[in-house]
């Protein structure tokens, strides 16, 4: 997942390029118009949940259709990977009510839903309506949308790992809102970047806090479990070694409720060749050996704008980054993520404002097709 200040930056409107990293072998990209789609608005509104609205069209997520109704709603994207055993979908914003983003995941042929429930920027937030959360549930059960493949996502402001007093306690009970939230919604999943330390404080010290953190909201709250995201290596961050995943998953109490998202993007920047088949295999026999393969619990698609082991965060639209076409042909064959969500998080389409087009690309590879 980005952090805040960068995916702004690379959700603005612009004209697809054609080009590829120079690194790479030409390949077949996805469908571009010569016109710029205009960039929605990004003023934030006020929503009736312990979620706050998030904004159109930026980092939080992309604006639903106002076409789009409770009926249900038959995409031909969805119809069709509902033959493949991936789970595909996008990271979409709450605009106009929750449950929208399921009517709009849905509508753009996504079988795997990423969210945030209140704004990435605030620690404010309001209490979860329980009207929301029971039209919530409707829609899921409506459209036969799975609850197991829907992963909320933590707000940027969280940081377990922070040696500031003030911040660590506002990021606990961030964490016990979050996860409470998660259970009014039945949702079982709950993705959070694990933290980060300040100047000299001391991995292990980092850990520990984390792992606290976690161990007081499973205290709080029942039936959720906490996805921790690896990370790109960038500054104090912590998360991007699968040392240090392993370190917070040792720490915490109930091993049945942790887990691990793998984030494409971050794997790469943080020194993993997703390019090439043979680098997949050597950074999941890794994660297998550190973590275990058993802890798997997500997967968040995203190309690299930064080269290989940048230690960037900066999220590319697929096939247009430095993992390229091949990477992803192969990601998406790959067994070990097979019948668990995989989230796009790329940055904003100017073709149709959301990222079907991806979805169904991807789609393509599972099948056989697209190749060249």
């Amino acid at each position: 997942m980005k952090t805040a200040g960068d995916r702004t930056h690379g959700l603005k409107g612009r004209r697809r390029s054609n080009q590829q990293p120079t690194s790479q072998k030409q390949e077949p990209t996805l469908k571009s118009k010569s016109r710029q789609r205009k960039r929605p608005g990004q003023s934030p509104t006020a929503c009736s949940a312990r979620c706050s609205v998030v904004e159109a069209g930026t980092e939080t997520g992309i604006e639903p259709s106002k076409e789009l109704n409770e009926r249900k709603v038959v995409s031909p994207v969805r119809e069709s990977g509902t033959r493949s055993e991936k789970y595909v979908g996008a990271h979409l914003s709450i605009q106009g009510g929750i449950w929208k983003a399921v009517l709009h995941v849905v509508g753009i042929g996504g079988r795997a839903l990423g969210l945030f429930l209140r704004s990435p920027r605030s620690w404010r937030s309001r209490p979860l309506e329980e009207k929301a959360a029971e039209r919530f549930r409707l829609c899921c059960k409506e459209h036969d949308f799975p609850v197991r493949f829907i992963l909320p996502h933590s707000p940027y402001v969280m940081n377990l790992g922070s040696p500031k007093p003030d911040v660590f306690e506002k990021s606990q009970n961030m964490l016990v809102e979050e996860l409470e939230c998660c259970r009014q919604l039945g949702l079982t999943l709950y993705n959070m970047h694990p933290g980060a330390g300040i100047d000299a404080t001391s991995v292990n010290e980092c850990l520990n806090r984390i792992a606290d953190g976690i161990n007081y909201a499973h205290g709080c709250v029942d039936g959720v479990t906490v996805v921790l995201e690896n990370m790109s290596c960038q500054g104090t961050t912590i998360g991007g070694k699968f040392e240090e995943l392993r370190g917070i998953i040792d720490r915490v109490q109930d091993k049945s409720r942790i887990g691990v998202c793998l984030d494409t993007c971050h794997a790469f920047a943080a020194g993993y060749d997703l390019s090439k088949k043979e680098g997949l295999q050597k950074m999941l026999d890794e994660f297998n050996s550190v973590v275990g393969l058993h802890y798997l619990k997500a997967v968040h698609l995203n190309d690299s704008k930064g080269a290989l082991g940048c230690h960037l965060d900066r999220h590319e639209n697929i096939g247009r980054g430095h993992i390229g076409l091949e990477g992803f042909r192969h990601i998406m064959n790959e067994p070990h993520f097979n019948d668990i969500p995989m989230i796009l998080e790329t940055p904003y389409s100017p073709i149709h404002g959301d990222p079907r087009e991806e979805i169904e690309l991807l789609y393509t590879f599972c099948k056989g097709e697209g190749d060249t």
